[in-house]
């Protein structure tokens, strides 16, 4: 516990020393221009080919640098057109689909998406799944439809209510019996599978 404190603390006062040192460096610096001799906090990029590496203007020389300065001077009638096709795809390199091979991976992986579907179709059957098909008549590849379908016609036939008193307890449990195997291939839907 102790060293985790001590690491902490460690930590902050090396943040503190780099934050420290950062705005010494901008006390320091004195604008890039010439004639100027005030404070360079605001930074400009030195060229366009050079849009990481800046100049330090003051507030009134960077207005004057921002108001002057053009991205695109120099520059042909086809180079600024490349320049705006660039800026489309936010100067990332694109092609037309279909040109490169690209198509392939595309494919490989919704090959991947159909295998795992495949996959999903043939379900692990544990026992007790096996056992809930077998009550409702239903077989392994059934969809959803299918099982709500059958337990609606299986619970209107065998409901107690719907049944004569005399045989009413052996109805009653093969009514529970339907209702949970409907409940266990349900969840077998909406939850992955497992050995029980």
């Amino acid at each position: 516990m102790h060293g985790l404190l001590h690491n902490s603390i460690i930590k902050t006062k090396k943040f503190i020393d780099m934050l420290n040192t950062k705005q010494k460096e901008k006390t320091k610096r004195i604008c890039s221009n010439p004639k100027c001799y005030e404070l360079g906090i605001y930074p400009a990029p030195k060229s366009r080919n050079q849009l990481r590496e800046y100049l330090y203007f003051c507030i009134n020389c960077i207005r004057d640098f921002n108001k002057s300065w053009n991205y695109f001077e120099g520059l042909n009638e086809k180079e600024l057109e490349v320049e705006i096709r660039k800026s489309v795809t936010w100067d990332r390199p694109s092609w037309k689909f279909g040109t490169k091979n690209f198509n392939l991976d595309f494919e490989k992986a919704f090959d991947k998406f159909e295998n795992k579907k495949h996959l999903k179709n043939k379900k692990v059957i544990n026992k007790k799944l096996e056992e809930s098909l077998k009550i409702l008549g239903l077989n392994s590849d059934t969809n959803i439809k299918e099982v709500k379908t059958r337990y609606k016609t299986l619970a209107k036939k065998w409901h107690p209510d719907m049944q004569n008193e005399d045989n009413a307890t052996n109805y009653e449990d093969k009514f529970i019996n339907i209702t949970n195997a409907y409940k266990t291939i349900l969840e077998s839907f909406t939850k992955p599978a497992r050995t029980l």
